[in-house]
């Protein structure tokens, strides 16, 4: 079967009609022009419709073509218009090409017939070139390749249909099971309620016990029988609280410290016979530590004598060897702070420390040594366990004073908030998606001691709001205390007056800042907050006049809380390198001195007074005679690190005891130490801090007010 091209060109009576440019060529056809005078010259252009109405009836001929197939195909349907266009169109066609008919057969026949009733058929006979004729198959063969396309497709529309109902079943399913994991209720069971604080708990293999950490022994629960009362495993003369299973379920392994001697050895006990054995050297008591599931290895924190940050330790458990280090040694930006195998035994999940307010989380491939780092920018992570799938992992943070859990996946580093207040030290049961925790919250407190009264009875908090407010610092200047309050939701630099009104706000960064400084002439606030990368911290300086917040240019990592010089040009802050003076103005800072100091305060401009890093008392020293550093409170009688603060008459400390903490005064002139206060164990935060009020004869310090911490048992619909 033979098609003609649309646009190909054709010849009637030796008369070239071109579509593509919609004219008639009458130069080499037998009409005269000179004696027609209905043509004016060889070539003439017609309107687009026309040719191409003319096209088709070429392409039809000798057939008559219906108007209606006309007006389908030349005008689209539009019956409306078609019908006076294809009329009008007829009659101008026949205008132009009557005298070729004319010529041919000397009659008055129109070029194009009008069939009654029908339509029009084209009387010249086309000539076509025979590149533009296309041959189609016959009907045998498209009804035969129509049978060959139908099949095709039914067999692909059942290859369609089975996969669809496959899809359709396998969507139903996951809807269901999406639709039971939000249906499904977290449940919480509190496991212990005794008073006190249980912590670092963990469930044996079979899920019946339950060992934690209380006080400086470890218990252990039958939760089989909850209301028995639990059983103290270890002994009054060692300080333990924390500890792991073996995998058997047979024995624990926890690090032990010897009351009256301080030595540490990480011990295992077995729980049949109450035999201890030690297996190696431990550095604290609360020190992280896992063992493998396959029991092969133990895992934990450790700092050698020689060895200037701890780090992670491996030990073969399967022979007698020693301990292998595995993490930085030397040199290292950051400190190892938790660690745990997965279930699989591919990776290890380590917590690090960088700096002094900022953590996060690294896992390590332990065959290859390749670490991945799955958070950025966290605070102080509390406690992280493993999902039993060895594809996710649950860990608890402390963000802006507020414990939360979170789960996150390793690979694509998802991070879904679990929305369990109070949730730390995270450990699942093996092989099962339940896991205990240790409920901790704990609210901070802006509180003074009124020292003016003959006999000081308590502290009072300076507010009684529900949010946190930590580590003040008062300004003579300006008579107000600057603070840091997680009032909206984040840390941020907060002032009041001395009876806690008026507050103000005066920063919004949305991350953690600490440790706030007043500026000698009140002008200006010095803190830290963490750097971009969120891998450390840097001296920041608020400026009040304008509220502005300036980072002081600094290369190191780790910064430690701020004071300020004598003349407010630079503000004071221990390094690696020692303490280091950083300039407002972005010179070059300056070492001070070399010494390791934790925190320092600078009196009469030339006397600094200080704690150092691993060394009890409190110092002296003169910066004129930078080599001459002096005793000022000894190491028997001091054992504070923050909670201090000098007056013009001596100095105001917290003293920790067993069970119970005292606030003290070491006088200038008498180098007697007098006690003020006491008060509960734990009433003061070991990393708060403390300032004095003149006017008022008040210490303000931080309050850590007192809460119970039980174990709960969490069935979360998130970690199915």
């Amino acid at each position: 079967m033979i098609e003609i091209k649309k646009e190909a060109i054709f010849t009637l009576a030796g008369c070239v009609i071109t579509p593509s440019d919609n004219s008639l060529n009458f130069k080499g056809c037998a009409v005269n022009i000179a004696d027609n005078q209905e043509l004016s010259s060889d070539k003439i252009s017609l309107q687009p419709k026309f040719i191409e109405l003319l096209s088709y009836l070429a392409r039809k001929y000798p057939n008559v073509v219906t108007r209606e197939e006309l007006i389908e195909n030349i005008w689209e349907g539009n019956v409306y218009v078609g019908t006076k266009a294809l009329t009008n169109a007829i009659w101008h066609l026949r205008k132009q090409l009557n005298p070729l008919v004319c010529q041919q057969n000397d009659s008055r026949t129109p070029a194009i017939e009008t069939v009654r009733k029908t339509g029009y058929r084209l009387l010249i006979e086309p000539e076509f070139s025979p590149a533009d004729l296309v041959s189609q198959p016959e009907v045998l063969e498209i009804e035969q390749a129509k049978v060959q396309r139908l099949s095709h497709q039914l067999r692909k529309g059942r290859v369609v249909v089975i996969f669809s109902l496959f899809v359709i079943t396998i969507a139903i399913f996951f809807h269901l099971y999406q639709d039971n994991k939000q249906l499904k209720k977290t449940e919480l069971l509190q496991l212990t309620r005794a008073a006190g604080a249980e912590l670092y708990p963990a469930l044996s293999p079979d899920g019946r016990w339950l060992v934690y950490g209380k006080g400086k022994n470890l218990y252990l629960k039958d939760l089989q029988t909850p209301t028995n009362t639990p059983k103290r495993l270890t002994h009054k003369e060692t300080s333990e609280l924390r500890a792991i299973w073996t995998p058997d379920g047979k024995a624990l392994i926890y690090p032990s410290r010897d009351v009256k001697s301080g030595e540490c050895y990480m011990s295992l006990l077995r729980l049949d016979s109450h035999e201890v054995v030690n297996l190696t050297s431990c550095y604290n008591t609360s020190s992280a530590l896992d063992i493998s599931t396959d029991g092969s290895s133990l895992i934990y924190i450790w700092k050698g004598d020689s060895e200037e940050y701890s780090g992670l330790y491996q030990l073969d458990l399967t022979k007698k060897s020693v301990p292998q280090r595995i993490s930085c040694s030397m040199n290292c930006d950051y400190r190892d702070r938790d660690v745990a195998f997965s279930p699989d035994g591919r990776w290890l999940a380590i917590s690090r420390r960088f700096g002094n307010i900022s953590e996060d989380i690294f896992i390590r491939d332990r065959s290859t040594g390749n670490e991945i780092r799955l958070t950025q920018g966290l605070e102080d992570i509390r406690g992280l366990s493993w999902h039993p799938d060895s594809n996710k992992l649950v860990f608890s943070t402390e963000n802006s004073s507020t414990r939360s859990g979170y789960l996150i996946d390793i690979y694509s580093k998802e991070l879904t908030n679990l929305s369990v207040p109070g949730f730390s030290y995270p450990k699942f049961a093996p092989n099962d998606t339940k896991l205990v925790f240790s409920n901790y919250v704990k609210d901070f407190k802006v509180a003074y001691l009124a020292l003016d009264q003959a006999i000081p009875s308590t502290i009072f908090p300076l507010s009684n709001a529900e949010f946190s407010y930590r580590n003040p610092d008062y300004s003579r200047v300006n008579k107000r205390i600057v603070y840091v309050s997680n009032e909206t939701g984040n840390n941020e630099i907060w002032t009041s007056d001395v009876n806690g009104t008026n507050r103000r706000q005066h920063t919004d960064l949305k991350r953690r800042v600490a440790y706030p400084s007043w500026s000698r002439d009140g002008s200006k606030i010095a803190f830290l907050a963490p750097d971009d990368k969120n891998e450390g911290n840097k001296v920041h300086v608020l400026d009040l006049e304008n509220d502005g917040v300036s980072i002081l240019a600094s290369s190191y990592l780790d910064h430690r809380r701020p004071t300020w010089g004598a003349n407010d040009e630079v503000v004071l802050s221990s390094t690696d390198d020692g303490l280091m003076a950083f300039s407002l103005s972005n010179k070059l800072p300056s070492n001070v001195t070399p010494l390791h100091i934790r925190l320092s305060k600078l009196i009469d401009g030339n006397k600094l007074i200080f704690t150092l890093v691993g060394k009890k008392g409190l110092w002296t020293l003169d910066l004129s005679k930078s080599d001459e550093i002096r005793e000022l409170i000894s190491v028997d009688d001091f054992d504070e690190d923050y909670n201090w603060v000098v007056t013009g008459k001596g100095v105001y400390f917290r003293d920790v005891h067993s069970k119970y903490q005292l606030i003290n005064f070491w006088s200038f002139n008498t180098d007697l130490i007098t006690p003020i206060l006491k008060l509960p164990p734990n009433s003061l935060h070991p990393f708060g801090s403390m300032s004095y009020v003149p006017s008022e004869h008040r210490v303000l310090m931080t309050l850590s007010e007192y809460s119970k911490r039980d174990v709960m048992l969490l069935d979360h619909k998130l970690l199915h």
